[in-house]
């Protein structure tokens, strides 16, 4: 699972498509990311709601979106390289009061499960310890489809290596931020906590053991 929440302004003209699925509209939602940063990022709407957004929706307006965090994948027509990005399929979107504009946005929330892609790693930076690594949510095929997400979690203090030896699974929550380098979104960890599993944890799995990474700072 890949749970989005944030509150924004619709940044462009919203477009409303018809498709052999339904009605979909999609605008641009331009929202806060941590430390003062921007995001922009492309929301999706189906269904009623996208009647809804395309007939009282318009550039400016503030909106507050939740819903879930989908893979978009590609090929480019002239490379025949994959391509990818990362957008909004939107379960709501309230309309906010056109006057409500804040001068600063709050970073988006995000809430993630999944497999762990890469074995966590730790890196020393100018103001502490950063651990990176990166996870796949859902499978192809699903409704939800299948995203692969990059992990950023930066703490004054030192991790606990044990914490995360053997681990397969990973839950955490933090705020999406554009990695310019890496030329896609990133869920920075920044003010919140991982936690590793060394199994997918189930109802039925008693003897899944979950060890925590607490982050301070």
């Amino acid at each position: 699972m890949a749970f989005f929440t944030a509150i924004g302004v619709i940044s462009n003209d919203i477009v409303r498509r018809e498709t052999k699925n339904g009605v979909v509209t999609t605008f641009r939602l331009e929202t806060g990311a941590p430390r003062g940063r921007k995001l922009w990022i492309d929301v999706e709407c189906w269904g009623h709601l996208a009647g809804t957004i395309a007939h009282h929706g318009e550039t400016g307006r503030s909106v507050a979106v939740s819903g879930r965090l989908i893979e978009k994948v590609w090929r480019d027509r002239e490379s025949g390289d994959r391509r990818s990005r990362t957008i909004v399929g939107a379960l709501d979107v309230h309309l906010l009061s056109t006057g409500c504009r804040p001068k600063d946005w709050p970073p988006n929330l995000v809430s993630v499960s999944g497999d762990l892609l890469s074995t966590p790693t730790v890196l020393k930076v100018k103001t502490g310890r950063e651990l990176r690594t990166s996870l796949r949510i859902g499978r192809p095929g699903t409704k939800p489809g299948r995203l692969d997400l990059n992990i950023r979690a930066w703490t004054p203090d030192k991790f606990d290596n044990h914490g995360f030896d053997g681990a397969k699974y990973l839950s955490a929550s933090g705020s999406l931020t554009w990695d310019a380098q890496a030329g896609t979104v990133v869920l920075d960890c920044s003010r919140t906590a991982l936690a590793f599993a060394v199994g997918q944890p189930t109802l039925q799995d008693a003897d899944c053991q979950t060890r925590e990474v607490s982050l301070s700072g």
